[in-house]
């Protein structure tokens, strides 16, 4: 349900720091065809050039970071294609076009190896200036238990995060940038095969590996979180659980020996924007009837006005609830737009977001733990455990 608004006015609801704000944009990737209860969705192809103004649009918004899902798609004849780094992909292409935001993208390391992962990512992070991110991820058939799905992404972070910080060349030449900024992925049967330089070149590791994501679902999921994770995505739909899952995050982060204030925890929020509230519902209605309750995942729901939701954005920063928010655009062009044009300059105007860049690398924008501080967690056995 959309979130209902509150009688607190956005003046006397600031937060003691200014939030995180990023925004997803998984859903401007290809879309496959499928067969729905309510008729066939035919396939969408993906449009480069579509897909980068929308980056540069958030990046003139002075957003955060954009974030590709593991739902995004280069072609949509990949839907049910596991070995990819399509978000990869796209993420280098708009680490050239793009001059301040963060670029997190989802790869799994189940059936993407390790060392192809660890350097696709490095190469972004390289293009970009050290504005890469990585999502952590484990695409799987088949539904299973939170408790085995954290286990199994837990390797696969350490898996990564060894060749990051491991000996010179161990996972060099798995993934290699063109010329133009992009990644050879040709199509090999079933899967995707990355081709890149021969072992004895490659990308070098980073020298500060890029911030984790873990999608936080349940009590494993936020100890998995705490103990690896710079960002902690959340889904809920009220505050008080929010801080509910807050609280559990930073007890892990705490219990692990790192520093509770190291991990921002963000909740993810659907949103339809509109000048007037009863146009936003009316929005809402529409995608509803169109397309069901599925993309707006199982998050806050906000239909109503920029205000509004700044008002909203500023109530869970005061209680606590959140570091900030990754809002999922209902319609890219227009409600993104919304965003950067209405949405930021009242959160400016409150004092609860920044009117300029000060760094220049996404660690920075997080305001996360610099490179001396990463490197002695690691030397200590954050990520690298048994």
């Amino acid at each position: 349900m959309p979130y209902p608004p509150q009688p607190t006015s956005l003046s006397t609801a600031l937060s003691p720091r200014p939030v995180v704000l990023g925004v997803d944009l998984t859903s401007a990737g290809a879309r496959p065809g499928a067969h729905r209860a309510r008729g066939p969705v035919a396939p969408r192809p993906f449009d480069g050039e579509r897909f980068l103004h929308l980056v540069r649009t958030a990046d003139r918004g002075l957003l955060d970071f954009v974030s590709l899902d593991e739902g995004f798609l280069l072609h949509p004849g990949r839907s049910q294609v596991t070995s990819r780094l399509d978000t990869a992909v796209a993420a280098a292409r708009a680490a050239r076009v793009t001059d301040g935001i963060g670029l997190i993208a989802a790869v799994d390391t189940v059936h993407v190896e390790a060392a192809h992962a660890a350097v696709a990512l490095s190469s972004i992070d390289r293009a970009s200036g050290g504005r890469a991110g990585w999502q952590a991820v484990r695409q799987v058939t088949l539904p299973e238990p939170d408790e085995a799905w954290a286990t199994r992404v837990e390797l696969g972070i350490q898996a990564v995060t060894q060749v990051w910080t491991g000996r010179p060349g161990s996972g060099a030449g798995a993934v290699e940038l063109d010329a133009e900024g992009r990644f050879r992925v040709d199509h090999d049967g079933i899967r995707f095969a990355v081709r890149g330089r021969p072992a004895d070149g490659g990308t070098p590791p980073p020298r500060t590996p890029p911030p984790v994501v873990v999608r936080v679902r349940s009590e494993a999921s936020a100890a998995l979180a705490g103990r690896t994770a710079d960002v902690a995505r959340i889904a809920v739909t009220d505050a008080g659980h929010a801080v509910r899952l807050r609280r559990l995050v930073r007890d892990s982060a705490l219990s692990a020996g790192r520093d509770p204030e190291d991990v921002r925890v963000l909740a993810e929020v659907y949103v339809v924007l509109s000048t007037e509230r009863a146009g936003a519902r009316a929005r809402l209605e529409l995608v509803e009837a169109l397309e069901g309750t599925a993309p707006m995942g199982d998050g806050l729901v906000v239909a109503d006005t920029p205000d509004e939701l700044a008002t909203l954005i500023a109530d869970w920063a005061t209680v606590g609830a959140v570091d900030g928010f990754l809002l999922r655009p209902s319609s890219l062009s227009s409600d993104l737009d919304t965003i950067t044009d209405h949405l930021v300059p009242a959160l400016q105007h409150a004092g609860l977001f920044r009117t300029e860049r000060t760094g220049t690398t996404l660690r920075g924008a997080l305001r996360l733990p610099d490179a001396a501080t990463v490197a002695r967690e690691l030397r200590t056995g954050r990520l690298l455990s048994a």
